[in-house]
């Protein structure tokens, strides 16, 4: 049996819900199946006092399996982002964004996977604060740094509690904004331990190539803690990279009709300090339906130079409403 992520383990992500959740099978056999899934999610966002109604990460997707055979199963995946919230509001087509999209072997040996997915540093490491519906969450490596496409990973099966995991994302030669790069890898990997009941620590490397379009001057080193006891999950953060460190700590709790959580993010570039601060709580109609809000407060403190990545020097404030199939 293979040991689940920390981010799947952890209640934060057990109460603040799984894509796929309500997953529906469409279509199975003895030994292939297919679910669809779905997701509507719609918010009011007063972003520093200017107001919207905007889509937030609404999607479709589909998952497949095949068992092989008693120790061998085949899988896939395909998933896609669309503007729910204005039907004008898409770029010369319905889907805007191709998301996780794979196949791969799993067995007793582990598993592979090659296509477009998260990083194995997120996925082990960097997620357990990624708890926000909108904004608040960010880390020096998300999701998408250095992974989502042309990527192979291999994960071990659970060694007595343990768990490890290497991935490589292949970069073609190519030439971006005048720059031209040539061929190249970029590394992650993971190690992941149960050590005692209802903790769980991991380490995290990403190898940050400077020879690729997004990578940088120096590796990233990570590690994390969950700790999670019936409804409430706690988790810390600490990553490392040259001059800059990133210190984060977040949890949630699950209070019966719905959870509230929240997290705080201190990034230091070696030269000064930002710190962001994000809350929010959800009421659960079923489990498909839930509406929320949150809070969040940020700085001008971007993550290594990536704007993106932090809240900004203004506040935002969120209500959602989301549906899960």
């Amino acid at each position: 049996m293979m040991m689940k992520k920390t981010l799947i383990a952890s209640a934060v992500v057990a109460t603040l819900g799984a894509a796929s959740a309500q997953a529906a099978t469409i279509a199975e056999t003895d030994t292939t199946k297919v679910d669809m899934y779905g997701r509507i999610n719609l918010i009011l966002e007063n972003d520093d006092g200017n107001n919207a109604i905007a889509d937030n990460g609404s999607r479709i997707g589909f998952k497949a399996s095949d068992q092989i055979n008693d120790d061998l199963k085949a899988f896939a995946r395909a998933e896609f982002r669309f503007p729910a919230d204005d039907r004008d509001n898409k770029d010369d087509g319905v889907f805007q964004d191709l998301r996780n999209t794979y196949a791969g072997l799993e067995g007793g040996f582990g598993k592979l996977t090659v296509g477009n997915f998260d990083g194995l540093y997120y996925q082990s490491t960097s997620s357990v604060l990624d708890m926000m519906e909108n904004t608040g969450y960010r880390a020096l490596v998300e999701g998408g740094d250095r992974a989502r496409g042309d990527t192979i990973a291999f994960e071990t099966a659970d060694l007595g509690g343990m768990q490890f995991g290497i991935g490589a994302k292949h970069y073609k030669e190519d030439t971006i904004d005048g720059t031209a790069y040539d061929e190249a890898f970029n590394l992650q990997a993971y190690g992941q331990f149960n050590l005692v009941e209802n903790l769980t620590l991991a380490v995290a490397f990403d190898q940050n190539n400077e020879d690729t379009p997004d990578g940088g001057e120096d590796p990233i080193i990570g590690a994390q803690a969950t700790y999670e006891m019936d409804v409430l999950a706690a988790s810390v953060l600490f990553e490392t990279a040259g001059d800059w460190m990133h210190i984060g700590a977040g949890g949630s709790y699950g209070y019966g009709s719905g959870d509230i959580y929240g997290l705080v993010s201190m990034i230091d570039d070696g030269t000064d300090m930002g710190m962001d601060l994000a809350v929010g709580a959800n009421y659960k109609f079923s489990k498909s339906l839930r509406t929320y809000g949150e809070f969040a407060m940020g700085n001008d403190k971007p993550v290594q130079n990536a704007a993106d990545k932090t809240v900004g020097d203004k506040s935002v404030m969120t209500l959602g409403l989301r549906y899960d199939w």
